[in-house]
């Protein structure tokens, strides 16, 4: 087996679906492993990339300690066991040959590169032409911004979170041309808070903020890791830090969402998961955005539990309340991805009943709509039980009178809204 990194990767990687991302992998570990001690510059040369492109391929290796690669994860969760062996091996083998070939002759240093190899390649669950693969995307990843963008611009309502977000992005923007120009930045944290009331739409936009930072090149993959105050707080003495440390580790390249964050200050255990959340949000500044969302008026809570939180979570972005309008559009986008489409003399009504729903203390905004329209479904099938051949447009059109009923049963049923 050849001993040289190019010429492994190169032979190794076509084995799989994605040999681009495969080869990308693969420098960001062997990247990792020789950040420890060894020249980068060295490497870079090897490459034929710039040393700022290789420093940012270590610190995305870097995340691997605690976590697999994406498309490990992505083998893993569809099953495909031969794959995921032969993919850990020849992370395994890139590892190797990266020592072989680079590691450095001092005895600390070379100590320091083959703990990291072997905290990578435990992430793991085990396993010809010239090589040019894309390093590091230089800027954004445009067209998946743009999607991502999009998506959130087609949000209904939202004004106050979309405006927020786009904010963001281009506070972001500028602070990379600005680095690429060789100007400084003021160290800003993309961490974020979420306030609003349940059903307004905050994991959604969380889902989508994994997205739009994957694309700027903030974190590596963005997947949302969601949990609240429970899936991080153990019930014994010295568990919380263990159990709050899981979730980081499965957030690293992505997005830890905790919803209801303030829970953390109402248990006796929570200072014990605040210390080791701050702590991992500093020790994986590179590789972890944490978004606290909750209750508007409790968050302030949680912020100021733990001094180290209010300078990591400088950006709150707010949630406001389904105006009755809106929660109608909210219906009648639900109706259309399940085929059903709603009378057109039923849209006042609804709108009108809906003002009613929302002023009660409970109302949970589009998880009422969810409810609602589900309900909605039923009544509507319950309907048409003597027909027994409906025409299309019967199977599909939800009347003011399903939709009211189903409000009816929702406002007497308050815990379809919690």
């Amino acid at each position: 087996m050849t001993e040289d990194l190019k010429q492994f990767v190169a032979g190794a990687s076509p084995m799989f679906d994605d040999a681009a991302g495969a080869s990308r992998e693969a420098f960001q570990i062997a990247a990792a492993i020789l950040s420890q001690g060894s020249d980068l510059a060295k490497f870079a040369s090897y490459l034929g990339w710039s040393l700022s492109e290789v420093e940012t391929l270590a610190k995305q290796g870097l995340q691997f300690r605690t976590s697999p690669p994406p498309i490990l994860r992505a083998l893993i969760a569809g099953g495909h066991t031969q794959q995921v062996e032969a993919y850990s091996l020849f992370l395994v083998q890139v590892t190797r040959i990266a020592c072989l070939q680079f590691a450095p002759r001092d005895a600390a240093a070379l100590a320091a590169a083959s703990a990291m190899a072997a905290t990578i390649t435990r992430t793991a669950p085990v396993s010809n032409t010239r090589l040019e693969p894309e390093p590091v995307p230089s800027g954004p990843d445009v067209a998946e911004l743009g999607k991502a963008l999009d998506d959130l611009e087609r949000l209904v309502g939202l004004e106050d979170a979309k405006r927020e977000v786009n904010q963001q992005v281009q506070l972001i923007r500028i602070a990379q041309l600005r680095d690429k120009a060789g100007l400084r930045n003021p160290t800003v944290s993309r961490h974020l808070v979420f306030v609003g009331n349940p059903g307004t739409g905050k994991t959604t936009v969380g889902r989508l903020v994994g997205r739009i930072y994957r694309a700027l090149g903030v974190v590596a993959d963005g997947h949302l890791v969601e949990c609240d105050a429970s899936g991080l707080i153990a019930g014994y003495v010295g568990q919380t830090a263990i159990k709050t440390q899981e979730q980081i580790s499965k957030a690293l390249g992505g997005i830890l969402f905790i919803d209801e964050a303030y829970g953390l200050t109402r248990n006796q255990f929570g200072i014990e998961a605040v210390d080791t959340l701050v702590k991992g949000m500093e020790d994986n500044r590179d590789s972890l955005v944490v978004i606290a969302a909750g209750y508007t008026e409790n968050m302030r809570e949680f912020i100021e539990s733990n001094p180290g939180l209010e300078s990591r979570f400088p950006t709150t972005i707010r949630f406001a309340d389904y105006t009755p309008e809106e929660l109608v559009q909210i219906l009648l986008r639900m109706s259309e991805e399940g085929d059903y489409a709603l009378a057109t003399e039923a849209a006042e009504p609804v709108r009108a009943a809906f003002a009613e729903l929302s002023q009660a203390p409970d109302f949970g905004n589009a998880r009422t709509v969810r409810n609602v329209f589900e309900a909605a479904v039923r009544e509507h099938a319950w309907r048409l039980r003597e027909a027994t051949e409906p025409t299309v447009e019967q199977m599909r059109t939800l009347t003011a009178d399903d939709v009211l009923a189903a409000i009816t049963a929702d406002r007497s049923d308050p815990s379809k809204s919690s």
